[in-house]
Protein backbone atom coordinates (compact mmCIF):
# COMPACT_ATOMS: atom_id res chain seq x y z
CA UNK A 1 0.00 0.00 0.00
CA UNK A 2 2.82 2.31 0.86
CA UNK A 3 4.35 1.91 -2.62
CA UNK A 4 1.08 2.87 -4.28
CA UNK A 5 0.78 6.02 -2.16
CA UNK A 6 4.20 7.22 -3.29
CA UNK A 7 3.43 6.44 -6.93
CA UNK A 8 0.14 8.34 -6.79
CA UNK A 9 1.72 11.26 -4.94
CA UNK A 10 4.55 11.33 -7.48
CA UNK A 11 2.12 11.32 -10.40
CA UNK A 12 0.11 14.17 -8.87
CA UNK A 13 3.27 16.20 -8.23
CA UNK A 14 4.45 15.63 -11.81
CA UNK A 15 1.08 16.70 -13.20
CA UNK A 16 1.03 19.85 -11.07
CA UNK A 17 4.58 20.68 -12.14
CA UNK A 18 3.74 20.18 -15.82
CA UNK A 19 0.58 22.30 -15.62
CA UNK A 20 2.34 25.09 -13.76
CA UNK A 21 5.33 25.30 -16.09
CA UNK A 22 3.76 26.80 -19.21
CA UNK A 23 5.84 28.45 -21.90
CA UNK A 24 6.33 32.17 -21.37
CA UNK A 25 5.03 34.44 -24.12
CA UNK A 26 7.67 36.02 -26.33
CA UNK A 27 8.24 39.77 -26.22
CA UNK A 28 6.74 41.75 -29.11
CA UNK A 29 9.07 41.95 -32.12
CA UNK A 30 11.01 45.07 -33.14
CA UNK A 31 11.12 44.01 -36.79
CA UNK A 32 8.09 43.64 -39.06
CA UNK A 33 8.75 41.04 -41.77
CA UNK A 34 6.51 42.50 -44.47
CA UNK A 35 2.92 42.77 -45.66
CA UNK A 36 0.19 42.03 -43.14
CA UNK A 37 -1.55 43.17 -39.99
CA UNK A 38 0.28 43.06 -36.66
CA UNK A 39 -1.11 43.59 -33.13
CA UNK A 40 0.72 46.31 -31.21
CA UNK A 41 2.10 45.07 -27.89
CA UNK A 42 1.50 41.44 -28.91
CA UNK A 43 3.12 40.88 -32.32
CA UNK A 44 5.17 44.10 -32.53
CA UNK A 45 6.41 46.68 -30.05
CA UNK A 46 5.39 50.33 -30.36
CA UNK A 47 8.08 52.68 -31.67
CA UNK A 48 9.44 54.40 -34.77
CA UNK A 49 9.79 52.01 -37.71
CA UNK A 50 11.49 52.49 -41.07
CA UNK A 51 11.00 50.63 -44.33
CA UNK A 52 13.00 50.85 -47.54
CA UNK A 53 9.68 51.46 -49.31
CA UNK A 54 8.21 49.72 -52.33
CA UNK A 55 10.55 47.48 -54.31
CA UNK A 56 8.64 48.33 -57.49
CA UNK A 57 8.30 52.10 -58.10
CA UNK A 58 5.11 51.45 -60.09
CA UNK A 59 3.37 50.45 -56.84
CA UNK A 60 3.00 52.49 -53.67
CA UNK A 61 3.76 51.52 -50.10
CA UNK A 62 0.68 51.86 -47.90
CA UNK A 63 0.42 51.60 -44.14
CA UNK A 64 -2.29 52.10 -41.52
CA UNK A 65 -2.28 52.56 -37.75
CA UNK A 66 -5.52 51.11 -36.40
CA UNK A 67 -7.53 51.73 -33.21
CA UNK A 68 -9.29 48.36 -33.64
CA UNK A 69 -8.97 45.25 -35.76
CA UNK A 70 -11.77 45.23 -38.35
CA UNK A 71 -14.14 42.27 -38.09
CA UNK A 72 -16.30 40.67 -40.81
CA UNK A 73 -19.55 42.15 -39.40
CA UNK A 74 -18.26 45.75 -39.29
CA UNK A 75 -19.97 48.35 -41.50
CA UNK A 76 -18.18 48.98 -44.82
CA UNK A 77 -16.43 52.19 -43.72
CA UNK A 78 -12.94 52.21 -45.28
CA UNK A 79 -11.64 54.65 -42.64
CA UNK A 80 -13.58 53.25 -39.67
CA UNK A 81 -10.64 51.83 -37.73
CA UNK A 82 -7.81 54.01 -39.09
CA UNK A 83 -5.95 56.38 -36.76
CA UNK A 84 -3.41 57.42 -39.41
CA UNK A 85 -2.36 56.15 -42.84
CA UNK A 86 -0.21 56.95 -45.85
CA UNK A 87 0.39 55.80 -49.42
CA UNK A 88 3.76 56.79 -50.83
CA UNK A 89 6.35 56.06 -53.49
CA UNK A 90 9.03 57.94 -51.52
CA UNK A 91 11.73 56.00 -49.70
CA UNK A 92 12.56 55.48 -46.94
CA UNK A 93 9.17 55.33 -45.21
CA UNK A 94 8.88 56.07 -41.49
CA UNK A 95 5.96 55.64 -39.13
CA UNK A 96 5.46 56.08 -35.40
CA UNK A 97 3.45 53.18 -34.00
CA UNK A 98 2.04 54.36 -30.67
CA UNK A 99 1.33 52.21 -27.61
CA UNK A 100 -2.33 53.28 -27.91
CA UNK A 101 -2.60 51.76 -31.42
CA UNK A 102 -4.27 48.34 -31.50
CA UNK A 103 -2.75 47.18 -34.79
CA UNK A 104 -0.49 48.20 -37.68
CA UNK A 105 -1.02 47.07 -41.28
CA UNK A 106 1.18 47.58 -44.32
CA UNK A 107 1.23 46.48 -47.94
CA UNK A 108 3.99 46.71 -50.54
CA UNK A 109 6.46 48.32 -48.12
CA UNK A 110 8.78 45.39 -47.51
CA UNK A 111 10.15 44.79 -44.03
CA UNK A 112 10.20 47.37 -41.26
CA UNK A 113 12.95 47.89 -38.65
CA UNK A 114 12.53 49.75 -35.36
CA UNK A 115 14.67 52.89 -35.23
CA UNK A 116 16.14 54.42 -32.08
CA UNK A 117 13.94 57.12 -30.57
CA UNK A 118 15.19 60.65 -31.24
CA UNK A 119 16.51 62.52 -28.19
CA UNK A 120 14.37 65.21 -26.54
CA UNK A 121 15.00 68.63 -28.06
CA UNK A 122 13.11 71.02 -25.81
CA UNK A 123 10.12 73.07 -26.92
CA UNK A 124 9.72 71.16 -30.20
CA UNK A 125 8.86 68.04 -28.24
CA UNK A 126 10.65 64.72 -28.13
CA UNK A 127 11.07 64.43 -31.89
CA UNK A 128 12.57 67.77 -32.83
CA UNK A 129 12.86 67.69 -36.61
CA UNK A 130 10.58 64.65 -36.86
CA UNK A 131 7.55 66.81 -36.02
CA UNK A 132 4.90 66.59 -33.36
CA UNK A 133 3.94 63.03 -34.32
CA UNK A 134 7.20 61.79 -32.80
Amino acid sequence: MRGRTFVIAGAVASTVTMLGSGTAAADPATNIPGDGMYRVGVDIAPGIYQSAGPADPAHDCSWERLWKIPEPGDPPDPNGAIVASDRTHTAPVRVLIKPSDVAFASANCGGWVMMPAPPPTGSYGPGGLFGSEY
